[in-house]
């Protein structure tokens, strides 16, 4: 998929069913909706737009306050799902045309909502996602000639591995090879892509909370934030493939930097995943605040402590020890706690966190105590390196929750982000 607008003119309009007007009174039968003649501007890297000409002055009135659903067909046939949709409240230029903004674009079938449960299948590409998950096999067509460790059928479903994250459903990593035939070759693509599979029919909100869960878990394998590029549907008993187009956010490039060594704990990835998923209500706030630290930004600032600093505080509340309470004087406790469980973590040791400082540093930008007080905490460039050894406390805080052993932790380590960090930091390194 590339960055430039896609085009689609064609004609739109609210479905009846979407309109409770129409459901209580039945004021407009299914199927004789007013269409509307329009441009819809899908943008990978920006706002979609859905532009209509010639509307009457109460035609948003149907949009506002419900589904915001509408539908379409463009001139060749194509059919399009219009979800989150809005109408763009300043007024610029042709008054003959009213302009849309549109959060989700499903093209293959019409739906009338995201929560309805509908697809059995979903499957979704990452641009690095192969940089972590990849079986190696080479296959060059030219020639006549097949190089490869394994031979494999471009058509086969070639599952790396699978997970049973819940009765019915499961996370599939799979590789996928995709056929490019020019008029001189054949050229085979392989690539690695993420299947969820259902028993049952799930909702495009559901697949899309599994999608979300996924991105965290794949962010904290390659240590930088992971979102998807593209995503699909399919319904195996009808035998359908819909796509869904939306704001792309951007991936961080991993350049072969990662953190969950996929190819070493290859059988033990299965169970991360689950456990992932069953605690993911529970971790994902003190992830998301580990991979938005992990953004390169032009300043550090004090609040880039304090998010870091309150999340170790959440992962002893909720993993460790949930009784421990609100009381901040057990702050310097929890630390202590942590550290003498990862004691074994080559990377920690090195960072010689000092649980009396962490405390004195976080009480003091908390405003836990009074300015006067006597106190450890530490300011500038040593703030900012203890909010980075803090991170590796936090990362490995993570990996622990998907059941790794200290050790297998210290494999994690090894020749990753994490090593690195501590290389910079020991031997100025740049």
């Amino acid at each position: 998929m590339s960055g430039e607008p896609k085009i689609f003119h064609g004609e739109w309009w609210v479905p009846a069913q979407s309109n409770p007007r129409n459901q209580l009174f039945l004021t407009i039968p299914v199927g004789h909706e007013k269409r509307h003649v329009g441009t819809l501007t899908y943008c990978e890297d920006g706002e979609s737009t859905l532009e209509l000409y010639h509307i009457p002055s109460d035609f948003h009135a149907m949009l506002d306050g419900y589904n915001n659903v509408m539908w379409g067909v463009t001139a060749n046939g194509a059919v399009f799902s219009l979800f989150n949709v809005v109408m763009e409240k300043e007024f610029k230029g042709d008054f003959t045309k009213t302009k849309f903004i549109v959060g989700l674009i499903l093209v293959g079938e019409h739906l009338i909502s995201m929560r309805k449960p509908h697809y059995d299948k979903c499957i979704v590409q990452f641009p690095y996602l192969r940089n972590w998950a990849f079986r190696d096999n080479l296959i060059d067509t030219r020639n006549g000639n097949t190089h490869s460790h394994v031979l494999v059928d471009p058509g086969a479903d070639n599952r790396l591995i699978e997970s049973q994250v819940e009765d019915g459903m499961k996370w599939v990593l799979r590789d996928k090879f995709y056929q490019n035939r020019t008029s001189y070759d054949l050229n085979i693509t392989q690539t690695t892509e993420l299947l969820i599979e259902s028993t049952k029919p799930v909702s495009i909100e559901g697949f899309l909370n599994h999608i979300g869960e996924f991105c965290q878990f794949l962010s904290i394998a390659l240590y930088g934030e992971q979102n998807p590029n593209k995503i699909r549907f399919a319904n195996k008993a009808k035998n359908v493939e819909m796509m869904l187009l939306y704001e792309v956010d951007k991936s961080v490039d991993p350049l072969n930097s990662k953190l969950i060594k996929f190819e070493k704990l290859k059988d033990k990835v299965p169970t991360m995943l689950k456990l992932w998923h069953e605690c993911y209500d529970k971790i994902a706030p003190i992830s998301s605040y580990l991979i938005e630290s992990l953004q390169k930004k032009k300043t550090f600032n004090v609040p880039d402590f304090l998010i870091i600093a309150q999340a170790l505080d959440g992962f002893h509340k909720r993993f460790v020890n949930k009784k421990n309470g609100k009381d901040h004087r057990k702050y310097e406790k929890q630390i202590e706690i942590l550290l003498k469980q990862f004691k074994d973590v080559e990377m920690v040791q090195k960072c010689n966190i000092d649980p009396k400082v962490l405390c004195d540093t976080r009480n003091k930008y908390s405003h836990l105590y009074p300015d006067d007080e006597k106190s450890l905490a530490v300011d500038g460039d040593e703030l900012y390196w203890l909010t980075e050894k803090c991170k590796i406390l936090l990362a490995c805080c993570i990996l622990s929750m998907m059941d790794l052993s200290n050790e297998e932790i210290n494999l994690c380590c090894e020749d990753s982000p994490i090593s690195k960090m501590i290389e910079t930091h020991l031997f100025g390194f740049e």
